[in-house]
């Protein structure tokens, strides 16, 4: 993806952004974030010009062993994922190799992009998935931090997902293309695992 198709998705994100969301959650998601009944969370923190940070979360009526294994039901994402993550291939255990396909921006016909992008995974089974690895170098290098994360919250899940770009000029402009793209990811979990 070219560094102009990336910057003229703007338009489209910021009419999403519209949305108002509450109020900032906590850094570490997965562990700290209290129990909260609200349908959803988005927040955006610019820690520096070169380091933001997105958390988002979305409560499901289901137990957390339902909707880990629709999220990690990587071959059938597709059937129901229109915004982000759209699978993952590789070695998936803690440590693993892998290759996460996603959808990032739009093309100059405002199709959405879709990009393959090697990780080495952080797994902790039934709990979460992610990755810490280097950003692209033609998207500004740095470092991402992306987590998807599934935890008790009473008879629900608290399904959070969060990431960190540090180090990279371009990593407000990125949070703030991907809050929305997050925040449908998470609506459409919420909607396959309780469906």
């Amino acid at each position: 993806m070219t560094r102009s198709s990336l910057l003229n998705s703007t338009h489209l994100v910021a009419t999403l952004l519209a949305t108002t969301f509450s109020a900032p959650l906590l850094a570490d998601t997965s562990n700290n974030m209290a129990c909260d009944g609200s349908l959803m969370h988005g927040s955006i923190t610019q820690i520096s010009a070169t380091h933001a940070t997105i958390e988002t979360s979305i409560l499901i009526d289901a137990a957390p062993a339902e909707v880990w294994a629709t999220l990690t039901n990587f071959e059938a994402m597709p059937d129901w994922s229109t915004g982000t993550l759209q699978g993952i291939t590789g070695n998936v255990e803690n440590g693993g190799s892998v290759v996460v396909t996603f959808l990032f921006g739009v093309d100059d016909a405002g199709n959405p992009v879709s990009n393959e992008i090697p990780h080495t995974l952080i797994f902790k089974g039934g709990e979460k998935i992610g990755w810490s690895d280097p950003f692209p170098a033609d998207l500004g290098g740095g470092h991402d931090n992306h987590i998807y994360a599934v935890r008790p919250c009473g008879d629900k899940t608290q399904f959070t997902q969060s990431d960190e770009i540090v180090d990279n000029p371009y990593a407000v402009n990125f949070v703030t293309q991907l809050l929305p793209g997050y925040q449908l990811f998470n609506a459409e979990l919420k909607a396959a695992v309780e469906n």
